[in-house]
């Protein structure tokens, strides 16, 4: 059950937060800010899907997701694998390489800010890299986050449900000062 104070999680995290934010970044081309917030848009969906008792979102938990959720236009597709490595790349070091690319366990991805087809491979360039399009990214993230949502609310009553409904409490929230204010007066 969602607080008072958090207002409906899925308006005011998913839209007014993560997406408003992400949109923003892109319309102001500042494209490294998007691809962070993106990519931490996916361990947050990563964390709703979580098992129940498990507490920290693990590399397997963002991987599935993506795997599962993210799929770009045409026919190549990135793993989930190679999103992960792209997020400690940006997240830990705001690079493209992780140490799962130094590995050889995922493709290092080179970032564009369009493209058509939005996934290119250029074998030519090194192997084991990708070039992708920002603004695609966006719009396979949004559409699986759409998609996860739908999956995971069919059934309002269930236990993964109840179990999103807790950890969307956890989210950081977009709530007035006025409020926060009100609700801190009536307690003293």
């Amino acid at each position: 059950m969602v607080t008072k104070f958090s207002q409906d999680p899925i308006i005011n995290v998913i839209h007014k937060l993560m997406r408003k934010g992400i949109n923003l970044t892109l319309e102001n081309d500042c494209m490294a800010s998007a691809l962070i917030l993106m990519l931490s848009a996916i361990d947050a969906m990563a964390y709703l899907s979580m098992p129940e008792g498990q507490e920290d979102v693990r590399a397997g938990d963002f991987i599935k997701w993506a795997d599962q959720y993210i799929q770009f236009p045409g026919g190549e597709q990135l793993t989930g694998a190679d999103l992960y490595g792209a997020r400690c790349a940006m997240l830990h070091n705001f690079g493209a390489r992780s140490r799962m690319s130094r590995n050889g366990e995922c493709r290092v991805i080179f970032w564009m800010d369009r493209g058509v087809p939005p996934i290119k491979v250029r074998a030519d360039l090194q192997p084991g890299y990708v070039l992708v399009s920002i603004p695609a990214l966006k719009d396979a993230l949004y559409a699986g986050m759409d998609r996860f949502l739908i999956n995971l609310y069919k059934d309002p009553t269930s236990e993964q449900a109840k179990l999103a409904d807790k950890r969307f409490e956890t989210f950081v929230q977009e709530t007035p000062t006025e409020e926060i204010m009100s609700i801190k007066e009536t307690q003293a």
